[in-house]
């Protein structure tokens, strides 16, 4: 694999648990949401934050994985595995560029109650 240098193994597990979850639960249903008009955000959000994928690079003390920015750039490309445009770009909204400013500017105040509300800075 050309990409060791950066990835090892425990990417690839997180790689294959995203692609697993977009295939199951996401894939499967695009057209219907499309169709609708709508798509169960939170609930997706729910999910997603259930499983660790949208706190991938933040701190575990506010409910992150602590992981580093290659878990998240794995996170990113399997996004564009979405069969449509929303979903994907309502994920990315809210994990790069809504957390990264309660994360780099928030207070311990903020963090602690963003994350204690469960929907945990992303949804």
């Amino acid at each position: 694999m050309e990409n060791e240098m950066y990835f090892t193994k425990q990417h690839d597990l997180v790689r294959k648990a995203v692609r697993d979850f977009i295939s199951n639960e996401l894939n499967p249903n695009v057209d219907q949401w499309e169709e609708q008009g709508i798509a169960p955000l939170h609930d997706i959000f729910k999910k997603m934050g259930d499983l660790g994928f949208l706190g991938i690079r933040y701190d575990t003390k506010y409910g992150g994985q602590g992981l580093d920015y290659w878990y998240e750039l794995v996170f990113l490309e399997e996004l564009a595995r979405i069969n449509c445009m929303a979903v994907p770009m309502a994920i990315e909204v809210q994990t790069n560029m809504a957390t990264p400013a309660i994360d780099e500017f928030g207070s311990e105040y903020l963090n602690l109650r963003v994350q204690s509300s469960h929907e945990y800075r992303y949804a």
